[in-house]
């Protein structure tokens, strides 16, 4: 039997609830790794900071910046399990010093998308309406009809292209929407698709407000991100536009939003994210008749775990064989510069 010359650490676990990664899923992940490999699992973050030093390769991530700094000396490779999300620090440390990061953002990409299009359907054709209406027994036409938007030769708005913004715009096109999106710093021209009409350099993103008819935001955690859409941005938007919000919570400033549906700048929204989660029972946007609000259930979907393994898997069988691994961050795609070591 071949003697283990590495380390697989699989840190997938929900403390409080005490749910692991599957047994199914971790034989899954071992037999891709191969027999030169030792597969550990562990179910808590003390477990997981005691396997820490001796594991080479990591598969999820719930650890911070200076445990990393104290216990990852022979870390060579981590596989997140979803996005970098609110691990952003502790992956710039990482990268930062030669270990290699592989997102797996691109496992959310369709529900998210599908969880988008809902929303904007939703919005245009004023289902909120229909359905607090139902409520009351109320057959509201009359209500209804003046109010409806054609998504068909709308232009719709993506902040801004990354994995989950290219799936949205491929499903929105198949509607006869004209999209157009900007780019986020780091990402490369050839990373444009022909679903997007129009590509625009994030620099120009109040240009985008004020030509969509509704604005999406898919916008990846980057430096700067956070409050990046307040009072001045959504003040570019065209008055009774439409805004879907499925990035990241405070991207888009709760307050400057509360006061443009206010004022009828925006008519609709539809938020899967919010500045705090969960959303305060005092929050306005509870009881806005022209919001409509999902708890951050944009990702979630019954495969969720199963995109999630062979994702790992197959970056596990490319890393054994020298090949070029999928949805592997940069520092230049994170937007940051590589500091000294």
């Amino acid at each position: 039997m071949p003697v283990p010359n590495r380390v697989l650490t699989i840190a997938v676990f929900n403390e409080k609830s005490g749910w692991t990664l599957p047994d199914a899923h971790v034989t899954r992940i071992r037999d891709a790794a191969g027999p030169d490999t030792e597969v550990r699992t562990v179910r808590s973050r003390a477990e997981l900071l005691e396997a820490l030093p001796d594991t080479h390769e990591l598969i999820g991530f719930p650890l911070g910046e200076s445990e990393l700094a104290e216990h990852a000396h022979n870390l060579r490779w981590i596989q997140l399990t979803g996005s970098v999300g609110d691990a952003f620090s502790a992956l710039q440390y990482a990268l930062s010093r030669g270990v290699r990061v592989s997102s797996a953002a691109g496992i959310r990409a369709p529900q998210c998308a599908e969880h988008v299009v809902m929303l904007l359907l939703a919005l245009m054709r004023r289902l909120d309406i229909a359905v607090h209406a139902q409520t009351q027994r109320r057959w509201a036409t009359a209500e209804i009809a003046p109010r409806v938007v054609d998504l068909e030769g709308a232009v719709v708005g993506i902040v801004a292209i990354s994995v989950i913004g290219r799936a949205i715009a491929q499903r929105l096109k198949a509607f006869g929407v004209e999209i157009i999106a900007t780019r986020p710093p780091g990402a490369h021209p050839g990373d444009d698709l022909v679903s997007v009409d129009e590509m625009m350099p994030d620099t120009d993103l109040r240009e985008l407000m004020a030509r969509s008819d509704a604005v999406v935001f898919a916008t990846p955690f980057l430096p700067g991100s956070i409050d990046s859409i307040g009072k001045r941005e959504l003040d570019h938007l065209k008055h009774g536009a439409i805004l879907v919000d499925s990035s990241r919570g405070g991207i888009v400033q709760q307050s400057a939003l509360v006061n443009a549906l206010k004022s009828g700048r925006i008519a609709a929204a539809a938020l899967d994210v919010f500045e705090h989660e969960p959303l305060p029972p005092d929050s306005p946007l509870w009881s806005m008749p022209n919001v409509i609000i999902t708890p951050h259930v944009s990702s979630s979907s019954p495969r969720y775990w199963d995109r999630a393994t062979e994702a790992a898997c197959h970056n596990l069988q490319r890393l054994r064989d020298g090949r070029p691994l999928q949805g592997e961050l940069t520092l230049e795609l994170l937007g940051i510069e590589k500091t000294p070591a």
